[in-house]
């Protein structure tokens, strides 16, 4: 007796389920990927730059980790399915008479071999946008300082972090950069150019009162130029602005370092412009204290 035919749409729905719950491992192994990433930071003391580059390589390979991982899986589960659904797809393309059909088929097949080569492209190329919000999932927790909560711009990259949620030790900090004309000024360096990249950094740190009572962020030639007073929550916060520039530099650079009235937490500025300096007053405005 032949074996009765199934319900296509009940097929249907089963592929669709499917796929669904196929998704949803795919995002487990992504979230594993992370608490992995996660858990390595935590083994290894920062600062770390065999950490640091250890974390760059997995972070680059990690789509193509997970995407051969997962291909593997679907294929193992779908062995079955795919020789059919194959079997009956060539039956149907030995059938198949319209030219322009068989020609788009052909052309979409070759245009998709090269998907995760663009990506990967489009990634490095971009690498001033992209690589910064990978950073923060790096460092998870990173702008909680004791009782102070800082949440650092999207675009600018967690270099080192020491959060301190429970506030029970003497010291914590984050540290992020921020780098204009990465991939430009390695192609400039290579063809023998001055490298053009400019960078600035900016950090927040809270430790014991006592620890920045000469605290003083300018140089011999930098000259104040603002002095602003914020507040959060019942803390008084004081910033003070520098401008210094350097001959060889086109743009003057700014210089803030801000520091509550009790000396337990302060954040500075080095290096950065004028858009920079307000994107920095935004953030500290932003931060919040717990208690």
């Amino acid at each position: 007796m032949a074996e009765r035919k199934r319900n296509p749409w009940f097929v249907l729905i089963e592929k669709m389920l499917f796929r669904v719950a196929f998704a949803g491992f795919m995002v487990v192994e992504f979230a594993v990927f992370v608490l992995l990433l996660w858990a390595l930071s935590k083994i290894i003391p920062e600062p770390n730059y065999f950490l640091l580059g250890t974390l760059i390589v997995l972070i680059l390979s990690g789509p193509f980790l997970i995407g051969a991982c997962s291909y593997l899986v679907f294929q193992r589960m779908t062995q079955v399915e795919y020789v059919l659904s194959e079997s009956e797809r060539w039956l149907a393309e030995r059938h198949e008479t319209d030219p322009r059909r068989i020609e788009r088929r052909k052309r979409l097949r070759r245009w998709a071999v090269w998907v995760p080569t663009v990506s990967v492209l489009l990634f490095c190329l971009f690498l001033d946008q992209t690589w910064p919000p990978v950073s923060h999932l790096l460092h998870p927790g990173y702008g909680r300082l004791g009782t102070y909560r800082v949440s650092m711009p999207l675009d600018w990259t967690v270099i080192f972090s020491e959060p301190d949620p429970e506030g029970r030790r003497s010291r914590s900090y984050v540290y992020a950069n921020r780098w204009k004309g990465m991939l430009t000024s390695g192609i400039n360096e290579f063809i023998g150019r001055k490298p053009s990249m400019t960078s600035s950094s900016l950090g927040c740190y809270r430790s014991l009162s006592d620890e920045f009572d000469t605290f003083s962020s300018a140089g011999e030639q930098d000259h104040l130029v603002a002095t602003r007073r914020f507040s959060l929550g019942n803390v008084a916060v004081t910033c003070e602005e520098f401008v210094s520039r350097d001959p060889k530099a086109a743009n003057e650079s700014h210089t803030i370092s801000c520091v509550t009235a009790e000396h337990d937490f302060y954040c500075t500025l080095d290096g950065g412009d004028k858009n920079e300096g307000a994107e920095f007053y935004d953030m500290v405005q932003q931060i919040r204290r717990t208690k």
